[in-house]
């Protein structure tokens, strides 16, 4: 039997999204006008996340995008690479990053997931992280479907 998972962080899978705010920081070394979107992140590690965004990103390579949202109290500004960009649906704008982060932040991401994969068992919603409310949800439409 073999493991086909090779990641090197365990990755946290949200059954309700978590909100964060994405902001493009540049690509190919081009500075880019700084743009924000909304984002819903669908899982998270201490390597990346996964999560769909309200607006489309620049069809470009190289972006480097910041992601800022709550994690039990604790706020997270988190720069990381696109290295993949998914659109399995019309109007549906799904992006992974790679995120590019030093030991002391591997360690304090790593811990705070750990901590809200143990939590979210009891359950899909904490008060003290940036969880989307439904009504945060209509903006991602294809979320509707996938929160219900």
């Amino acid at each position: 039997m073999t493991n086909d998972n090779k990641r090197g962080f365990y990755r946290l899978q949200f059954t309700h999204p978590l909100l964060a705010d994405a902001k493009l920081i540049g690509f190919d070394g081009l500075e880019l006008d700084y743009k924000m979107v909304k984002a819903a992140l669908l899982d998270l590690s201490a390597g990346g996340a996964r999560f769909y965004t309200d607006a489309p990103f620049p069809d470009e390579g190289n972006l480097l995008v910041e992601l800022r949202f709550m994690a039990l109290g604790k706020e997270f500004r988190l720069l990381g690479l696109v290295v993949r960009t998914i659109r399995p649906v019309e109007e549906h704008y799904e992006y992974c990053v790679q995120f590019s982060l030093d030991e002391a932040d591997t360690a304090a991401l790593t811990s705070i997931v750990n901590q809200m994969s143990i939590k979210l068992r009891k359950t899909p919603v904490l008060s003290n992280c940036s969880f989307a409310t439904e009504e945060e949800l209509l903006a991602f439409m294809p979320l509707r479907s996938h929160s219900s």
